[in-house]
């Protein structure tokens, strides 16, 4: 079987790295690298070893007789993109022990580097003479000189001005205000070879993400996670002449708060291009100009204390605290009650001047507080952009003023209102300043329109389970308020014509992550890509939020990867998206990844068999999925970790495939548990899974809930659903056991 799929590589390595996997694949961990072995020499025809059927399947290739296909990356021992009658005399050697496979190897992962034919080692880097180390543009040189050094072993020596080899990679740093600037805009790049010449255009961060598309398209690097870096093995790589590439990104502003770091490692986070920050990540990093959206959306609270010197009266935060371990503590302490978290919470009056000035004065003033410190700020677009938004409700204000508009222009408007006043005369201070703020309710307004300079953070979506665009959700479906995505289905596109029309920016808050039950993810992966699609197509979406968090238990690390990738390129198909799943299956989980998409897909069926609406982050299991389909699928699903668990690679995948089966039995034991155990049908089984399980989960310290709310038993009890054990009861729904 090969080892990923072949149009993977098709589209992503050219010329001599266009064959695929061959059978002897190995990964070396070192400095957080994954080294492929994707071939080995003189495994012509790729069957897992060399012998003679590889002498003759190369003889018969070479005298051009089509039937004899062979795996050229393992057959072209002079790296000349070729197989010929040099290649099948040096396999014979091997053949005859004159020569070993490892003879025509340098232990690299790219045997050979060219551009437009010229080998690597001819050219230098050179950079333009007013360059500085803290320009963007010297990343992007040291990132291209570290990468092409891990893959070839070769030093590419650096110039300022003008080339000192023959040939030369030239950066060049395009001035915003410039033609070809206006072009790109502070994101896009433009490359091309041009007479053997490999020449880099950007502006702001142009150059970084061509250096990555490269390292991507090209040598076959794949930054898939912060910890370690995946690199394909290839023979030839060539960039052709005549190459030419422009990319401007449509999606303006993308950002994803990874499960598996909040801090951050800076390469993924650039090599990923995303372009956000949250509270307190500040950094401007070499003129990339990443900062942050200061108070995470939120801000009236802040802004509130910030010109009080107190939090509002009525919000209910202690003095001294924050809001955003207020918020924690509430939703913690009315969790077991089912009391709702919107319940409480406080929201300014939309219509108070007294109010909306203290908000105003404590913006400026925090702000002014920001930058003081030496933080940047987001740039997007070329403007600075400041937070103005609700606290984390839905309590609006109810005063008559505020009822009076809400009556005719919805909740919407009523601090839509509020933000475009904000808005405009936020330009007194900040010319040219853009604002955001938050949008929860689903209605929308008949006559209040969006400020030009101001950008709609719409939260969403209500639920989970069904996509959007579909009219499969339906009112009183949802598990909570009553919630679902028929609202989203007529107030998005609104917002976005809306938007087109006054020149708004409407971006999107998205919710995936597995909020609370570790043991029990929300099974929601293939609906995203439609779902996001959706967004961009049909709501004119130019941004997005993808909310992380929690545990890298069960596949959040893969929805936050797809969900990067889409965001860059929101313009692929289903079928490219799903090829960029599989080959992160492969790399974070090893050969089984078929097996781990199969059984993603049976975790949806699961939760459509269902039968309703669900909001991930606080319905419980049993609203997510129906126990009588994984009670009846239990023990084909485990089958398929299982065999995912014998074809990894690694320690590594092994130890994240065992994760996965513990919550497998998790689910699949709650599931069974009348019938195997109380019933009698499976009780030794079903004991030694059980004792099994919850070992794992003490001797690997894994978090069941997202607090101290749940935990795990102190001990187990076989009579009682692990359901009921671990989360009391599983669904808010009547009907559903346990």
């Amino acid at each position: 079987m090969k080892k990923i799929l072949a149009v993977i590589l098709t589209v992503t390595l050219l010329v001599g790295a266009l064959s695929v996997m061959g059978s002897a694949v190995y990964f070396e961990l070192e400095q957080g690298f994954l080294y492929d072995e994707t071939y080995v020499m003189g495994d012509v025809n790729d069957d897992g070893g060399v012998d003679g059927k590889d002498s003759l399947t190369l003889k018969a290739n070479v005298a051009g007789l089509t039937d004899y296909d062979i795996l050229l990356s393992a057959s072209d021992f002079d790296a000349d993109s070729a197989a010929s009658a040099k290649d099948s005399y040096a396999l014979k050697l091997v053949l005859s022990g004159a020569k070993r496979s490892e003879d025509f190897e340098n232990g690299r992962q790219v045997y050979r580097l060219t551009i437009a034919g010229n080998d690597i080692t001819d050219y230098c880097i050179v950079l333009p003479t007013d360059a500085t180390e803290e320009d963007n543009i010297y990343f992007a040189y040291l990132n291209l000189m570290k990468y092409v050094r891990k893959a070839t072993g070769v030093e590419l020596p650096l110039a300022w001005g003008s080339a000192t080899t023959e040939k030369a990679i030239y950066f060049n740093n395009v001035k915003l205000e410039s033609e070809l600037g206006n072009e790109l805009g502070i994101e896009g790049y433009k490359y091309d070879v041009t007479d053997g010449n490999l020449n880099i255009y950007g502006t702001y961060r142009g150059n970084m993400y061509a250096v990555f598309d490269i390292l991507e398209k090209y040598l076959g690097f794949r930054f898939y996670a912060p910890s370690e870096t995946f690199i394909y093995k290839s023979r030839v790589v060539d960039i052709p002449e005549g190459t030419s590439d422009e990319i401007v990104p449509s999606i303006v502003f993308r950002f994803a708060r990874h499960t598996f770091g909040r801090g951050f490692a800076k390469g993924h986070f650039f090599a990923n291009k995303l372009n956000g920050g949250i509270s307190g990540y500040d950094e401007k990093f070499y003129g990339s100009k990443i900062g942050p959206l200061y108070s995470n959306a939120h801000s009236f609270l802040e802004y509130w204390q910030m010109g009080t010197g107190k939090w509002p009266e009525g919000s209910g935060v202690p003095d001294g605290m924050s809001t955003e371990i207020y918020d924690s503590k509430l939703y913690d302490a009315k969790f077991k009650s089912g009391e709702q978290k919107d319940a409480y919470g406080w929201q300014p009056c939309a219509t108070s001047d007294k109010e909306y000035n203290i908000l105003f004065e404590g913006m400026i003033d925090c702000n002014r507080m920001v930058m003081s410190w030496g933080r940047s700020t987001f740039i997007a677009e070329g403007q600075t952009l400041f937070s103005f938004s609700i606290a984390d409700n839905q309590n609006y204000c109810a005063c008559r003023n505020c009822r009076m508009i809400s009556k005719t222009e919805g909740y919407s408007g009523l601090y839509l209102q509020l933000y475009n006043r904000a808005t405009e005369d936020a330009q007194a201070y900040y010319p040219g300043v853009h604002l955001y703020g938050i949008v929860y309710a689903k209605d929308f307004p008949k006559t209040i329109k969006p400020h030009s300079n101001f950008v709609i953070l719409y939260c969403g979506v209500g639920c989970n389970n069904h996509l959007l665009g579909l009219e499969e959700c339906y009112e009183g479906g949802g598990q909570l308020n009553n919630m679902s995505n028929a609202g989203d289905l007529e107030a998005l596109p609104f917002w976005g014509n809306l938007c087109k029309e006054t020149g708004a920016q409407l971006w999107f808050w998205v919710y995936p992550v597995t909020y609370h039950y570790y043991l029990s993810s929300c099974p929601n992966v293939t609906a995203y890509y439609y779902n996001l699609k959706w967004l961009y197509e049909e709501a004119n979406v130019t941004g997005f939020f993808y909310e992380g968090g929690g545990t890298t238990y069960n596949f959040e690390t893969l929805k936050e990867y797809m969900a990067v990738k889409f965001m860059w390129d929101p313009e692929m198909t289903f079928e490219e998206w799903e090829d960029i799943l599989l080959e992160y299956l492969y790399m974070n989980y090893g050969e089984g990844y078929n097996e781990l998409w199969e059984y993603i897909q049976m975790q949806t069926e699961a939760g459509d068999q269902c039968g309703t609406c669900f909001v991930n982050n606080f319905d419980r299991p049993g609203d997510m999925y129906s126990y009588e389909y994984l009670a009846e699928n239990y023990e084909y699903m485990r089958g398929l970790l299982l065999t995912a668990y014998d074809k990894a690679l690694t320690e590594d995948q092994e130890d994240r495939i065992e994760t996965l089966i513990v919550c497998c039995d998790f689910m699949g034991l709650s599931s069974v548990h009348t019938d195997w155990y109380l019933n009698g049908e499976n009780v030794e089984l079903y004991k030694t899974r059980y004792t099994w399980m919850y070992n794992y989960i003490t001797d690997h310290n894994m978090r069941v809930f997202s607090s101290d709310v749940y935990s795990k038993p102190a001990t187990i009890d076989f009579e009682i659903n692990p359901m009921i054990q671990f989360y009391e009861y599983g669904s808010r729904r009547t009907g559903i056991y346990p």
